[in-house]
């Protein structure tokens, strides 16, 4: 019985992966928003902004950073989801050991970073891994619950990641909302996507 649920358990996971044309496209749980799935594109502590290629699913090397600091978690994109920029939505998460690039992941929101770059909105999902994935972080349900130091280390990256060289679009900040608002970016992004691409 148990090798007959791992292979059907396979078989499905073929099944999903097939059918997604690129890593963006991987489908996201039933229980999104309160469960969802991201692609890694940059590790904790990495200085090479990395992104994925809407078209082809690619991770591609994009630039390194000018400013002299390193990324405070791992960063990355919701699978089939579509952000107010057009692009996919933006996750900042916690894990503890820096993720691969490329690989997937089922997080869990625990707040959003309000963010607006260049004059268009561009808020940052923060999150933390499933509890299936990871029970390390099972107590932070909420932004409120990550150490002050934490929140304070995402604010100052990403008030001067752009400053170098000069010239780049200009970050403004404007504070974090909670679990439950990042949620609704995070249903709204997908019901977007959903939109755009109709099954």
């Amino acid at each position: 019985m148990h090798l007959v649920k791992t292979i059907l358990t396979a078989g499905l996971l073929l099944s999903a992966a097939a059918q997604a044309h690129n890593v963006l496209e991987f489908p996201q749980p039933e229980n999104n928003p309160e469960e969802f799935y991201a692609v890694t594109e940059i590790p904790t502590g990495g200085i090479i902004k990395y992104e994925t290629d809407a078209k082809t699913g690619f991770i591609v090397a994009d630039r390194f950073q000018s400013m002299p600091v390193a990324y405070p978690a791992n960063y990355g994109s919701l699978t089939q989801s579509l952000a107010g920029d057009g692009d996919p939505l933006d996750v900042v998460f916690y894990t503890r050991a820096p993720m691969a690039p490329g690989t997937l992941i089922k997080l869990r929101a625990i707040g959003v970073l309000k963010m607006i770059d260049g004059g268009e909105k561009d808020d940052k999902i923060i999150a933390v891994p499933a509890s299936k994935i990871d029970p390390t972080y099972d107590d932070i349900k909420t932004i409120s619950d990550l150490p002050k130091i934490e929140q304070q280390r995402l604010e100052a990256f990403f008030r001067v990641y752009k400053e170098l060289p000069e010239g780049r679009k200009k970050v403004e900040l404007a504070g974090f909302n909670d679990a439950a608002a990042a949620k609704q970016e995070i249903k709204s992004a997908w019901e977007a996507w959903k939109a755009k691409n109709p099954q």
